[in-house]
């Protein structure tokens, strides 16, 4: 091939990327998509039938700490834990609870404290259920 067609099908191949990019990005313009909101410590929201509300979240020199209150939780499938669906984004990365202390269960409440790895900076906890997700930002 010479080089005069190689820069032809080069320029063609760059204005077929160009017009696929253009469509894919008015094609996504145009999808109304929510943002995702941040919530206040101390704000309680429905997240999957659930009302749950991150109490407090304290960072310790050897780990973060996440008060949590679940209400409804007589509607959570048997063999659920309250530990399912928690996640915290710190460190430019997600994690789960490593575990749970201190739950208390109420007649169809539960009250734990999750402990997560030590957070760097503002760490956003994140709740997750039944294609609903809420999440919180630290102080």
């Amino acid at each position: 091939m010479s080089t005069r067609k190689l820069i032809i099908a080069s320029l063609v191949c760059g204005l077929l990327i160009l017009v696929a990019g253009s469509a894919k990005l008015l094609q996504t313009a145009n999808e109304p998509q929510e943002a995702p909101r941040l919530y206040a410590i101390g704000t309680t929201v429905q997240v999957g039938g659930l009302d749950v509300t991150v109490s407090s979240l304290q960072v310790t020199a050897e780990r973060t700490l996440a008060e949590i209150t679940m209400d409804n939780f007589t509607v959570v499938p048997m063999g659920s834990s309250p530990l399912d669906g928690w996640s915290m984004l710190a460190n430019g990365e997600i994690t789960t609870p490593q575990a749970s202390s201190q739950c208390v269960s109420g007649v169809s409440s539960v009250t734990c404290v999750l402990e997560f790895v030590v957070a760097v900076g503002t760490p956003t906890l994140v709740f997750a259920r039944d294609g609903d997700k809420s999440q919180w930002l630290g102080a």
